[in-house]
């Protein structure tokens, strides 16, 4: 087995230990110290393991690929006052064509004419026309981000490593960092939200995650430079606007 091969299988195993842990707290099975001890440790030998993969170019030009185990991110259920607007702030931060063309695109592959409205189209069906066109990206999204925005996360994930297996889509690669997020794995979701960004400097969506991921990283500098990108730009939306400053204070209190 190469080292490639051995990282990418790694990278999953931990991810899946991690994800593992608040179920062992749960059903008693350890205890928090022995948790938060396991959680170090873990999050230590994954971060080694990106940076390695980084340092021989294995996550260029998709990042931390060998993340594909859906049961290690999905299941969790998107919660807080910090990720209620994301849905919103998201249809109209990413400007690249994909947010007004999935309607059109979807309507023609499912009624021949474009005469039918997206929104009473379901989501099985939106499943059996993405099957019989693969390639047609923006309706993928369309998918993919129905899921996300539901808390179906490993419905999205699927759809949304399908995109990224045809482009390197900034709404894929700010999703799954945001959803690596949640599950906890953090440097690898900042790997993901830094591509995106790199991808598409101006979505928005992807600043906001990436200044929260950044915060939790402790990278508290680099939070506020993206952090502070979204609360001037026109289009974000007050709530998200109000909890961007919320979280600058807090970092600035804290000392960065």
């Amino acid at each position: 087995m190469n080292n490639k091969s051995a990282d990418l299988e790694q990278i999953e195993m931990l991810t899946e230990e991690l994800e593992d842990l608040d179920r062992q707290i749960a059903e008693g099975d350890i205890d928090t110290k022995t948790a938060d001890r396991l959680r170090t440790r873990y999050t230590d030998e994954l971060s080694a393991l990106i940076d390695a993969r980084s340092e021989r170019g294995d996550t260029d030009p998709e990042p931390a690929r060998g993340l594909r185990s859906r049961r290690s991110i999905a299941g969790f259920v998107i919660v807080g006052a910090a990720v209620i607007a994301i849905a919103a702030f998201a249809m109209v931060s990413l400007d690249d064509g994909s947010a007004t063309g999935v309607e059109g695109v979807a309507q023609d592959v499912l009624s021949g004419e474009g005469g039918r409205d997206l929104s009473t189209v379901s989501n099985e069906e939106m499943e059996a026309v993405v099957a019989q066109n693969p390639d047609v990206v923006p309706m993928r999204l369309a998918l993919a981000r129905r899921y996300f925005e539901a808390g179906q996360f490993d419905q999205a994930l699927d759809h949304y490593f399908e995109v990224l297996e045809r482009e390197q889509h900034p709404e894929a690669l700010a999703n799954i960092g945001w959803m690596t997020y949640l599950s906890g794995v953090n440097d690898v979701a900042a790997s993901y939200l830094e591509a995106a960004v790199e991808r598409d400097p101006t979505y928005l969506t992807a600043r906001w995650f990436l200044g929260n991921v950044y915060a939790s990283l402790g990278r508290g500098d680099e939070a506020i430079v993206m952090l502070a990108i979204v609360v001037n730009a026109d289009e974000t939306p007050d709530e998200i606007r109000d909890l961007a400053i919320e979280l600058i204070t807090q970092i600035e209190a804290s000392g960065g």
